[in-house]
């Protein structure tokens, strides 16, 4: 299958970062040590959002992590709908 550029670029710009939450699971290593699949994919990608924010948006993002919640509860809802997520076999 012929991978679309759009992915290419995605994997150029967050590989590394994919590549240590991978290690991570694997391994049993790391703040996602511990998780599930979903669960470190949906906390990681918020967390992303609660630094860049509580960088660039003032204070009150670094108040709560009300939104980091938030934004991964609303990852892991997309994350349990997909079926193929399921298949804890990957990897």
């Amino acid at each position: 299958m012929e991978v679309p550029t759009y992915l290419l670029e995605k994997i150029a710009r967050h590989g590394v970062a994919a590549q240590r939450l991978r290690h991570e699971l694997d391994s049993g290593e790391g703040e996602f040590n511990k998780s599930n699949e979903a669960h470190a994919i949906a906390f990681d990608a918020a967390d992303f959002v609660w630094a860049f924010l509580s960088l660039y948006a003032g204070d009150e993002a670094q108040e709560s992590r009300y939104v980091r919640n938030q934004v991964a509860e609303s990852i892991l809802n997309v994350l349990s709908s997909v079926p193929w997520m399921q298949d804890t076999s990957r990897g």
